[in-house]
């Protein structure tokens, strides 16, 4: 099965390899992100995270605002983006919830400082 749901996250396409000659899936880096979770949130925590995304027959891409179908329950921050010229909504990965739906996007790229530094 492609399909499955963790921790109330919805994963699709697991079977999907992550890139040509990978010799991985999805499925193969969501289960080793979710192993180590508490290992990498206590990293990623209170970072603004970008995500980088590969849909089918797309070139990749950086997604920094949190598209309008986020859960609820994924904590955002406020920020300015100047490459956009406005204030973009990134998410924050405080916990495993939010890290298995940034997954389920492919990559991710977190800030080097946390949110709260000068």
């Amino acid at each position: 099965m492609s399909d499955e749901e963790r921790a109330g996250v919805p994963l699709t396409n697991l079977d999907q390899p992550l890139f040509g000659g990978a010799g991985a899936t999805k499925r193969d880096l969501v289960d080793y992100l979710d192993a180590v979770a508490d290992l990498i949130i206590g990293e990623l925590r209170d970072r603004p995270l970008s995500v980088i995304r590969a849909l089918r027959g797309q070139a990749p891409f950086i997604q920094k605002n949190v598209p309008k179908y986020t859960p609820d329950w994924v904590r955002t921050v406020p920020l300015w983006a100047e490459a956009s010229r406005r204030e973009v909504s990134y998410a924050l990965c405080n916990d495993r919830r939010t890290l298995l739906l940034a997954d389920s996007k492919t990559d991710r790229t977190a800030w080097l400082r946390p949110r709260a530094a000068p």
